[in-house]
């Protein structure tokens, strides 16, 4: 399920790959809509999801979901919901899921086409990091690390505009 709790840190800019990109909601505009993603932990079968994002009032919400598939034998849900906190100059979001995961992870303005997402606090204590690239203006990577000083990932997934 590591695959499904990564999505937490998804958020990403509205401009294309290589793009300046101002703090704020407006950069999230880039997600609004529905995304298929495929990917999973290393050695691991891939799993297929679907994400749809939506913004209003200067929040954007995000429900995932992993229809039942190889491991996954009931279907799972993530909810994200993600704020710009302006005067510490961040991305806010936190998540729940079907399993109550739950956690709360930060980001700061992004630039250029690559986000860094930490987590601050989650329900078993473990802090991780996550880097989403946008390829372009219908596709994201997305590479998660369990641990903050982790150099190599341990899950993947990329998501394609659908």
């Amino acid at each position: 399920m590591r695959f499904l709790a990564l999505f937490a840190f998804v958020a990403a800019a509205v401009t294309p790959a290589g793009a300046q990109t101002p703090g704020g909601m407006a950069a999230m505009q880039y997600y609004v809509g529905t995304w298929a993603c495929t990917g999973g932990g290393a050695g691991e079968p891939p799993s297929n999801a679907t994400a749809t994002y939506t913004i209003e009032n200067g929040i954007m919400r995000d429900s995932v979901v992993v229809p039942p598939q190889g491991k996954v034998t009931a279907p799972y849900q993530l909810n994200i919901v993600t704020a710009f906190d302006a005067k510490n100059n961040r991305y806010v979001q936190t998540q729940v899921d079907t399993q109550a995961s739950w956690s709360v992870s930060f980001a700061k303005p992004f630039t250029g086409n690559t986000e860094e997402w930490v987590d601050n606090v989650t329900y078993d204590g473990k802090l991780g990091h996550v880097e989403v690239v946008r390829t372009d203006q219908n596709a994201f990577t997305i590479a998660g690390y369990s641990t903050m000083s982790q150099a190599k990932p341990d899950f993947n997934v990329t998501c394609h505009r659908s």
